[in-house]
């Protein structure tokens, strides 16, 4: 705010304290510091719906951050949660969930690691290792042929 950004940015900064704050106040932000199911294959259904919730109220705030402006986060958000949420959308972008299929499945097996992407490779031959790097450089390049947008902290 301070540099010249929008509300937009207070509301998400207010969005994720609010999210914070209950836990905080009842002295429990301590409390998940571990592993999510640590040395276990499968996370619990519990464990499984706080990471979900988590994952769309992180990205419920990032509609705030991205926006223009508060009408437009409005006019985004009444977008989402409209009856068209009960839908199929009309483009599948097929490749691209089974790429974030992936990479959930590669950031699940290594979640015990630091960096699991990495650690994960490093048990594995070179020739398989520089492979993979091949693959997720070529897939970047695919993907990549959008219209280049200006990284957001340049407007500041």
């Amino acid at each position: 705010f301070w540099h010249g950004a929008n509300w937009t940015f207070i509301v998400w900064g207010i969005l994720n304290a609010l999210y914070f704050l209950p836990l905080l106040l009842t002295h429990r932000n301590r409390n998940h510091i571990e592993v999510v199911a640590y040395q276990k294959r499968w996370p619990s259904l519990k464990a499984l719906s706080q990471i979900a919730v988590t994952f769309w109220l992180t990205v419920l705030a990032w509609v705030f951050f991205r926006a223009e402006n508060i009408t437009h986060a409005l006019q985004y958000l009444r977008g989402v949660f409209s009856k068209s949420i009960f839908s199929l959308p009309e483009i599948r972008p097929t490749n691209l969930i089974l790429l974030i299929a992936f990479f959930i499945g590669v950031e699940w097996l290594g979640r015990q690691q630091k960096h699991a992407l990495e650690t994960l490779l490093l048990e594995r031959s070179r020739i398989l290792r520089w492979g993979f790097y091949m693959c997720l450089i070529t897939i970047i390049l695919i993907f990549s042929n959008a219209a280049q947008q200006e990284f957001i902290y340049f407007q500041f």
